[in-house]
């Protein structure tokens, strides 16, 4: 044989090495920064999935006290919440924007006082986390009747708290 080391040997040795490799190349990619996309977002997950106890307040409506609502933010990006007078339930998405920032986008039915469905309200806002625990969101909402025309745009705000079981993150 010579000196060098055989073909066994290199493919041996070399074959140790691969297992390591992919560890560094997975420990890299989880370290590494995430990219922003091209629109600008982060794409890192941010601390906001879980369940929020909120305030609703919409400015432009004083008739319109605040109102108490549930917000459920999914890992996967989806929103669904709930509001206390208006009992209604609400279905969106929600993404990162930056470290400690968001946007929402969803939609709830408008029903009558006889129980039928006259149309829906899209709202628009973006959010801040202003610790773990504790988020801001304001934007813009419109009230479209069943044939799509607009019936009223409004500013609505909301503030809200976590909670559930375990650290934040978990509720």
């Amino acid at each position: 044989m010579g000196e060098g080391m055989g073909r066994r040997e290199l493919i041996g040795k070399g074959g140790a090495l691969v297992p390591a490799a992919g560890a560094a190349a997975l420990l890299a990619a989880a370290l590494a920064p995430e990219p922003a996309s091209a629109d600008g977002t982060v794409r890192a997950p941010i601390p906001l999935p879980g369940t929020w106890a909120v305030t609703v307040t919409i400015p432009d409506l004083p008739d319109f006290p605040p109102e108490p609502g549930l917000f459920a933010f999914g890992r996967d990006g989806l929103l669904t919440g709930t509001g206390g007078a208006s009992k209604v339930v609400g279905f969106g998405t929600w993404k990162a924007t930056g470290a400690a920032t968001f946007a929402v986008d969803y939609r709830h039915f408008v029903i009558s006082d006889d129980g039928k469905v006259t149309g829906t309200v899209r709202v628009a806002q973006t959010g801040t986390l202003a610790s773990p625990d504790k988020l801001t969101m304001a934007g813009e909402a419109a009230q479209v009747d069943n044939d799509g025309n607009v019936v009223v745009t409004f500013r609505a705000t909301s503030v809200g708290e976590r909670y559930g079981f375990g650290p934040a993150g978990l509720g």
